[in-house]
């Protein structure tokens, strides 16, 4: 007689090698952090029309954009209020621009999309006012 085929197979004795734990995954290192900055109504719209005008439709492209020239020409960053909104924009930064971000919400003692905010929104009107802010008029 051969092999004896059980109604449940948990009763059978299987010759599959026991699971070995699974290395783990590495990851990219161009990897991406999406940071999502909330933005108030009018400021969504301005940023829609510009990132459909010179982005090709894009505005997470532009977001990006004005958060490196925030973190790279900006050096001042007044405090602002930091209101949850129901229009967001996604800046998408590598990990050192990440942990730039991070150093400056270690800083300020908030969060890193807190942190972002204050960076985008001043960065944001220095370049809607033509590199003139509130802090140095």
């Amino acid at each position: 007689m051969g092999k004896v085929k059980h109604l449940n197979p948990v009763l059978s004795s299987s010759n599959k090698k026991t699971i070995e734990p699974q290395k783990k995954r590495k990851v990219r290192s161009d990897k991406l952090h999406d940071i999502k900055i909330p933005v108030d109504e009018p400021m969504d719209m301005i940023l829609r029309r510009e990132s459909r005008r010179y982005w090709n439709g894009s505005k997470t492209a532009l977001g990006t954009e004005i958060l490196l020239f925030g973190l790279e020409q900006v050096l001042v960053y007044p405090d602002v209020t930091y209101t949850d909104q129901p229009y967001t924009v996604h800046c998408k930064v590598d990990h050192e621009t990440y942990q730039r971000i991070g150093d400056y919400a270690a800083g300020w003692k908030c969060s890193v999309r807190k942190a972002a905010h204050r960076i985008f929104i001043e960065a944001y009107k220095k370049r809607q006012l033509g590199g003139v802010t509130d802090g140095e008029i």
